[in-house]
């Protein structure tokens, strides 16, 4: 398509690039991630940048309308948003960058695992509300995580402590639930979800206490 101006013929812009990261948006340290970014066309040069870091900024042929970037996360400095765009050179022209994408590294032993709590404790019956507490000895976002899931259950920005509420439980709930952190001055570096806790929903009848065992 062309747009017409007083003086000149100037070439419509095309669509934006879109960027994705694979196998997904966390990687743990000393692991590989693809920064996959796709254009509309082939034959073209594509950019793929960090925002704010010109340390990690990548040029490549794009042949094809898929274009990657393999990059290892060896120190957690990778971590952070990332955009793409691609540029033609006849005639001479760029689109403008992709929506963003964050990469977040998942530190080492350096970041301790959080504490975690469940409220009430043992089974709980259909229709319940339950509180899962999560603590870090830094002011942090925390992130409920549930076994099974690719997606976060809740995202909560606090202190040093958050409380997630499940309300209304069902069977769908129950399973095995972990919490992360990312701490407020290094927002894409999180802590492994390490402490776990267990949610057991009944569909009826009161809910059940759970009680500690005596040693034996």
């Amino acid at each position: 398509d062309i747009l017409m101006g007083a003086n000149r013929c100037l070439p419509s812009p095309a669509p934006r690039p879109s960027l994705s990261l694979h196998p997904g948006d966390e990687v743990a340290l000393g692991d590989n991630v693809t920064l996959r970014c796709h254009t509309p066309r082939n034959g073209v040069q594509v950019i793929v940048y960090k925002e704010g870091d010109g340390n990690y900024r990548w040029q490549r042929d794009g042949a094809r309308d898929t274009t990657e970037v393999l990059v290892r996360a060896s120190t957690n400095k990778i971590a952070g948003r990332f955009r793409c765009r691609f540029e033609t050179l006849a005639p001479t022209w760029a689109t403008g960058w992709s929506d963003p994408v964050e990469l977040v590294v998942l530190a080492d032993s350096s970041f301790p695992p959080p504490a975690l709590s469940l409220s009430p404790r043992g089974r709980v019956e259909t229709g319940a509300d339950v509180t899962i507490s999560c603590r870090s000895p830094h002011g942090a976002t925390f992130v409920l995580h549930k076994a099974g899931s690719l997606d976060p259950v809740q995202r909560v920005i606090a202190g040093t402590a958050a409380t997630f509420t499940l309300r209304g439980v069902t069977p769908a709930d129950a399973g095995t639930y972990g919490c992360s952190y990312r701490p407020h001055e290094n927002p894409f570096v999180s802590s492994h979800p390490r402490a776990e806790v267990t949610l057991e929903v009944t569909t009826g009848g009161p809910s059940t206490p759970f009680h500690t065992p005596p040693p034996g």
